[in-house]
């Protein structure tokens, strides 16, 4: 794990319920390695949300360590912790957290007003994550005026604008329909295929099958670990476009 770029190392959580303690890490131990491509799969209150959240810095382990790059981030306070997060993490959520009255642009460029970087540098940052995702002529758009998938884009882009270490995605296709999901999943493996990190939680298999790696948590517990070789997302996408048109057709 000393070349992790993330780590969580004996890590537990624990919940206070009354008079019963709910342990929902029990021992976890993962390095996240540079250019990964991560799924963390697992049933409902199997652990793979906290864990999301001990990688994301978004909560404190009961016990145990989260390491970034090698530095223990696990007692930072929550000013620290929220440096961390903006310029080492980017987010992407399964609703997309768009400012609804602000432009694509905008939204991609939000990160950046925490920081010292001059606004015009700051406008080119986020054009070049836009276009980067396809949507270098959604610039002026807003939220209500792109679809679903363009939508995600635009949180993608975001999440990419700080050129963070490492990309943390929970459930990102689960508002979306099942072409829009294979057209972010290979958005997803081109950013991959580009050296980016990225740690995906999904409950759904066919969506971690993109994945090179996968985590599999349940009861607190992580199972298994497991090198995959992924699907490919372009032509899972090609391959339901023709199913699709074929079933027009008949």
């Amino acid at each position: 794990m000393q070349n992790a770029v993330m780590a969580t190392l004996k890590v537990e959580k624990h919940y206070r319920m009354g008079e019963q303690v709910l342990k929902a890490l029990k021992g976890v131990s993962v390095g996240i390695g540079q250019g990964d491509f991560v799924a963390v799969m697992g049933p409902s209150g199997s652990g793979k949300s906290t864990f999301m959240n001990m990688l994301g810095c978004l909560d404190s382990p009961s016990s145990g360590q989260i390491l970034l790059k090698g530095t223990d981030v696990t007692r930072m306070s929550a000013a620290e912790l929220a440096t961390v997060r903006n310029r080492h993490i980017g987010f992407v959520f399964q609703q997309f957290n768009l400012l609804p009255r602000t432009t694509a642009l905008d939204n991609v460029m939000l990160p950046l007003l925490y920081t010292a970087m001059p606004r015009a540098q700051a406008r080119e940052r986020a054009r070049h994550c836009l276009e980067l995702v396809g949507l270098g002529k959604r610039l002026d758009h807003h939220p209500s005026q792109l679809s679903g998938g363009q939508q995600q884009r635009v949180a993608i882009a975001r999440a990419l604008v700080n050129e963070p270490d490492i990309i943390l995605a929970d459930e990102p296709t689960g508002a979306l329909d099942t072409e829009t999901g294979l057209e972010i999943m290979a958005l997803f493996q081109q950013l991959h295929q580009q050296g980016k990190t990225l740690v995906l939680v999904t409950h759904e298999p066919d969506i971690a099958a993109f994945a090179s790696r996968q985590l599999v948590f349940r009861d607190g517990l992580l199972l298994t670990d497991r090198q995959s070789s992924p699907l490919d997302a372009q032509q899972a996408l090609a391959d339901f476009r023709q199913h699709r048109l074929a079933e027009a057709l008949k």
